[in-house]
């Protein structure tokens, strides 16, 4: 299979267990059992995509079993409650009267700590909310923390942007990858449901092929948006960190931590 990017050639870098998550790098252990099954981490030859494969072909009946069960927040402790209030802070420094919807909100936090300063902030999750998508479209889109957990890329990005009003402005998060991967790295964690890793370039070719410019306020943080007035008006957003630095490091048979 190709790159979904930008179609050329992949090969395989590492070879990950799928139970290996983002907390085990934080906690200095293996928070789940050893799993036999394992992934291959693909890295596109041209743009530096990388992808987890059998992950692409997943339905979401099985990451619903096999990644957002009841042991989910093992793997992401800032899920409920410590990312939705950093980042509530710090869009409200942001944002005056707009109109929000937080795709892939997890249980509707951060929406919720948004609406109680007065934004009218609507949330969406497949997997951990129950709440439909709106018919409508909003001032602004965000997404935290959720391109490197969706298969298809360019399906994503256009749902994105559909949810955006034609002047509107897409603020998401996600981690970006060196260009070439030569050691193993920690937000690469299969149990976590991180599958698909943007390069700098990747991203900016993705956001092309949707019709959309990209602006990367950070390693982590990213706008996006039709106009590029809209996007001049928040490239000097100050960005937030998403993410804290974990301090172990996986070594030899990915059962041994050490501290990086």
């Amino acid at each position: 299979m190709n790159c979904q990017i930008c179609s050329s050639p992949k090969s395989s870098i590492l070879t990950k267990p799928l139970n290996v998550s983002c907390g085990d790098y934080f906690e200095g252990r293996r928070l789940f059992p050893a799993d036999s099954d394992n992934a291959s981490l693909m890295e596109c030859a041209d743009c530096g995509f990388a992808a987890f494969t059998p992950l692409l072909t997943w339905s979401e009946q099985t990451f619903q079993d096999r990644i957002y069960n009841q042991d989910y927040p093992l793997c992401d402790p800032p899920f409920e409650d410590a990312r939705p209030r950093r980042l509530a802070s710090w869009l409200r420094a942001q944002l005056h009267t707009e109109t929000l919807l937080d795709y892939g909100g997890g249980r509707g936090t951060l929406a919720a700590m948004l609406r109680r300063t007065g934004i009218d902030a609507r949330s969406y999750d497949p997997f951990h909310a129950d709440d439909p998508l709106p018919a409508h479209t909003f001032d602004v889109v965000t997404a935290f923390e959720v391109i490197e957990h969706v298969p298809d890329q360019k399906d994503l990005l256009q749902t994105l942007k559909r949810y955006c009003k034609d002047d509107g402005l897409l603020v998401f998060s996600t981690l970006l990858k060196p260009k070439r991967l030569t050691a193993d790295w920690w937000y690469a964690s299969p149990r976590n449901g991180h599958v698909c890793f943007h390069t700098e370039d990747s991203l900016q070719r993705l956001a092309a092929l949707c019709g959309l410019r990209v602006q990367s306020l950070s390693a982590e943080m990213h706008i996006a948006a039709r106009d590029e007035e809209v996007l001049k008006r928040a490239q000097m957003w100050h960005a937030p960190q998403v993410n804290d630095a974990p301090t172990f490091a996986l070594e030899g048979d990915w059962q041994t931590l050490i501290r990086s």
